[in-house]
Order: C-alpha cells, then structure tokens, then sequence
C-alpha cells in the first residue's frame, strides 16, 4: 500500500481498532515468533524503510497516529537521544502483560533516527517503567559512521507537518 494511504487512513478514526492490535500484537505475533523476539526490532526498522518519515515532528505524531503511544524526546545531544513512551496503550501494556516488549517501536525509532540524520543509529529499551505505564528509550548515533546514501529510500517521504 502507498504511504500516503497509510496517511488517509490514519485520519479515519473510525477506522482505528486498538483491540484488533492488540490482538495480533500480544496474543498472535509472540506465538509466531516464539522466543525470538528480536524480529520485532527488526520488524520496526524494515517499516521505517516503507513508511520513510521527512521530519523530525513527524515521529510524535506516527507514533499517535499509529496507536503506538505518546513519544516525546526527553533529552539529545549529538551522539543520544532518550525518548519517553506513555500513553493509554503503553499503560496497557505495560502493567497487564507479562514481560511486555517495545522492540518494534525500538526499531522503527532506530531506522527513522538514522534515515533522518545520515548515521547509523540504534535503539534500546532503556526501562520500562510499569507502575507509571511508560518506556524510556535510547537511541544511540554513530557519527564516526555515516550510512550509505543507497541506504536511503528512494520514494516520497511521508509528511504529518507540513
């Protein structure tokens, strides 16, 4: 489906279903997956490659959009950026489910950071803070490694600003 698709679906907010998500992301996908639950992160950054986000000030709002949670930068520097996670979902997750993950959130956070700034970036989950019902990410830039511009989608990135 075309990006902007995703963007005029994502305005239909009859359409959002967060049961139906929740679903397939606790109950069906960690049953496929099985301990591995690695392929989520990777998972993330494969959708960061296809849902190609043109600005920083677009992250918070994909991340709303999505069902995802709340994402707000908390602190940055060249080399780092730590983000906090919250939000309805994120409490739900966080405080029903055994050994909750952010992974896929992680990944596709990692290969934005990376798309936007031109260095290979990754992403841990820092702590996941289930009595407040909030995530706190970290996402690590490699300035000394710059990726390679091949790397780069070659497709219209997807604007929330405008």
């Amino acid at each position: 489906m075309d990006a902007n698709k995703y963007l005029e679906l994502s305005q239909k907010k009859e359409l959002v279903n967060t049961l139906g998500y929740e679903i397939m992301r606790d109950i069906l996908i960690p049953e496929l997956i099985g301990d591995n639950h690695n392929i989520l992160y990777w998972a993330g950054k494969r959708l960061a490659r296809e849902i190609f986000l043109a600005k920083d000030e677009d992250l918070p709002i994909f991340f709303s959009e999505t069902g995802w949670g709340d994402l707000k930068r908390t602190k940055s520097n060249e080399k780092q950026q730590f983000f906090e996670l919250n939000g309805p979902i994120v409490q739900l997750r966080a405080t029903t489910i055994d050994n909750p993950d952010f992974l896929l959130e992680a990944g596709f956070l990692a290969e934005t950071i990376q798309l936007q700034s031109g260095f290979v970036s990754e992403c841990i989950v820092k702590e996941i803070k289930q009595k407040k019902g909030e995530v706190i990410l970290l996402v690590q830039i490699d300035i000394s490694d710059p990726i390679d511009v091949a790397l780069i989608p070659e497709k219209e990135p997807l604007h929330f600003i405008q």
